[in-house]
This record gives C-alpha cells, sequence and structure tokens, in this order.
C-alpha cells in the first residue's frame, strides 16, 4: 500500500456486491452490530466463534492473565528500555525510521518478555506476522490458509500453558501494537501543537492514547455473520449473511464526534467511546496491556522525538490491508537540541 487507505464517510447500511457483504459505517450501527449477539465474529470466508460459555470463560481466565502482566515488573522495566533505544538512535545524528528501529523492536523484546514463547525467536515471529498479515487482510484467501498452519505452530512455542492466550497477546504487542505506535505518532508529528500539549503536561497521556486510538487505531473493520435475521439501521441482514464493520468510520462519525478528523486530547467526558477495541463481548481483553504499553512507549516518544522534523527520505507507505492498516515507516530528522537533551538506559 503507499497510501492510507480511505475511510467512508458514515451512511446507512448498505449491501456491497464485491465484499459480499452489508456495510456499517455509521457509529451507533457498528457499535449495535459489536452488541448483537446474533452477529458473531467471522472472518471473510465465513466461520464463527467459540461456543458463548466457552468463549465466556476464556475471556474471564485471558482477564486474569492481562492483570498479571500488567504487573510484571518487566512491564516497568519496558519504559527503559525504550528510553535507552530512543538516545542511542539520536547519539547516530542521522534520519531515523521510528517505525523499524524504535516501535518494532521496543514491541518485540516487550512480547518476548512478557509472553516468553520457547523457540526460535526469528521463527517465532515470521509466524505472528503471517498471522497479523492474515488478520489486516481478510479478503486474501492464500494468507487465511498460511495463517491457519503459522496460528498451530505458534500456539506450539507456549508449552504448559493456555496457548490461545498467549498466542494472541503475542501477536498483539509484537504486531499490532506497533502499527498503533507508527499512526499515533504520525498523527502527533503532524500535529505539533497537541504533541507539544502532550509533552509540557504528561497527566493528559491516558485521554491522549483513547483520542489517538479513536483518530489513527490500526483496526479499519471487522466482519461479523448473522446467525439468524437480525435489523439494523434499517437494514434487514439475512441468517447466513456476513456484515463489515467499519470502525475506522465509526470513529470519524461527526454525529458523535465533532470535528472527527481533529486531534482533541480534551473531548468533552460525555463523548462517546471509540470502537478500536470493540465492544461488549467480542471486545478486545487485552486493551488495558495495549494502552499501558502504548502509553510507555508514546511518553517516550515525546520526550525524546516531539520535535523532530519529517523527512522525505523515503516514499510513505502503509503496512496491512482492508481489516488493519498502519504507516510502514515514519522517518524523522532529530536537530541538534533533541541530541543533546536525551539521557537515560537501560533494558528489559
Amino acid at each position: 500500500m503507499t497510501s492510507p487507505p480511505p475511510i467512508p464517510v458514515p451512511r446507512a447500511p448498505y449491501f456491497d456486491q464485491t465484499l459480499k457483504a452489508w456495510v456499517l459505517t455509521r457509529y451507533e450501527d457498528v457499535l449495535a452490530a459489536l452488541r448483537e449477539p446474533r452477529l458473531t465474529a467471522a472472518g471473510a470466508r465465513g466461520g464463527g466463534g467459540l461456543e458463548r460459555a466457552a468463549h465466556l470463560r476464556f475471556r474471564r481466565e485471558a482477564g486474569g492473565l492481562v492483570a498479571e502482566m500488567l504487573d510484571d515488573p518487566r512491564l516497568a522495566d519496558a519504559e527503559a528500555l525504550a528510553h535507552d533505544i530512543a538516545s542511542r538512535l539520536l547519539a547516530k545524528g542521522q534520519p531515523v525510521d521510528l517505525v523499524s528501529e524504535l516501535a518494532r523492536p521496543w514491541a518485540l523484546q516487550l512480547a518476548d518478555c512478557l509472553c516468553r514463547p520457547h523457540g526460535d525467536p526469528a521463527r517465532i515471529h515470521s509466524l505472528a506476522g503471517d498471522i497479523f498479515a492474515a488478520a489486516a487482510e481478510p479478503l486474501d484467501g492464500a494468507l487465511q490458509s498460511r495463517a491457519e498452519a503459522s496460528t498451530v505452530a505458534l500456539s506450539a512455542c507456549f508449552p504448559g500453558r493456555p496457548a490461545a492466550f498467549y498466542l494472541q497477546a503475542y501477536v498483539a504487542l509484537s504486531q499490532t501494537l506497533p502499527c498503533f505506535l507508527a499512526g499515533a505518532w504520525l498523527a502527533l508529528q503532524n500535529d505539533r501543537e497537541q504533541a507539544m500539549t502532550l509533552q509540557q503536561q504528561p497527566g493528559l497521556m491516558p485521554a491522549a492514547i483513547e483520542e489517538l486510538l479513536r483518530h489513527s487505531g490500526p483496526a479499519q473493520a471487522q466482519f461479523r455473520r448473522a446467525s439468524e435475521e437480525v435489523v439494523l439501521g434499517g437494514a434487514a441482514i439475512q441468517e447466513g449473511d456476513r456484515a463489515a464493520l467499519m470502525i475506522a468510520a465509526a470513529n470519524r462519525d461527526p454525529a458523535q464526534f465533532p470535528g472527527p478528523d481533529r486531534l482533541d486530547f480534551r473531548r468533552p467526558g460525555d463523548t462517546p467511546r471509540h470502537l478500536a477495541f470493540g465492544e461488549g463481548s467480542q471486545s478486545c481483553v487485552g486493551a488495558p496491556l495495549v494502552r499501558a504499553a502504548s502509553a510507555v512507549a508514546t511518553t517516550v516518544f515525546v520526550q525524546h522525538f516531539c520535535g523532530a522534523a519529517m523527512t522525505s527520505r523515503q516514499p510513505a507507505a502503509w503496512r496491512g490491508g482492508f481489516a488493519i492498516s498502519a504507516p510502514a515507516c515514519l522517518w524523522v530528522s532529530p536537530t541538534e537540541d533533541l541530541k543533546s537533551s536525551t539521557t537515560s538506559a537501560g533494558g528489559c
């Protein structure tokens, strides 16, 4: 991809013949679909979700494991690691790709530290990449087939532990997290006023992460399949029909978010929640971990690179597909002031 995917303008639900699915773009329709038990998680080629009772058991167990990760001292160590990586990049005195040289290696080390997979690190990372690629582009049958085999192989890297949870956590931390950081940091680079406000008022970070998830989250769409007829937004979705829930469009719905294309870390308290993590029983159980890790990394970004100039060293490119997308690179040119103002060290 050479440019970010276009975000549809919110409108009434309609059936897309190419996708062979109902397309939901308005916030109220996407929210209702996420909460609707008759719409089950389904890839572009079909399928379904876990049986409800088993799914609820998984979520309870996963919630406990996420809480343990949040209390893991290695998560605190990750901030020192990010500072160390950033300091070494600045010391080079050269243009820096914040995606490949900071976000991705930092997120990968965090995933290794918290999930502790067994096996060859390069192979494990490759398997996670296969799974992510299929999630990002659910319309590609070849990617889906490859991901099925990679899922089995990666699950075996967590012997004696709940493999389903650790696999999802590893993919989220090593793949999805750097995608969000890339989009969030690009948004901050494009809005220096908000970036400087965040640098000067670090207490705004929790609100900033929520706004960045709304404005620049990597989730573009999710698929659902109707187990029986459902009426949403005036559209009668028949049993067996698929629905494409356009998350990014819903998060930019002007009916819910005034000035939806603008970053605003002080949106009123009655502003609806973004849908970047889904909603209800199908929401991302690891959301608290992603929030915490994103805040750590973005704090480091703001402290070290807030004043860095964008550079056209390489053409803009985007990674992902229909369902997930993010900048593939983010080149900046550190200034002398930045190089002389950063000190910190540490490791995971």
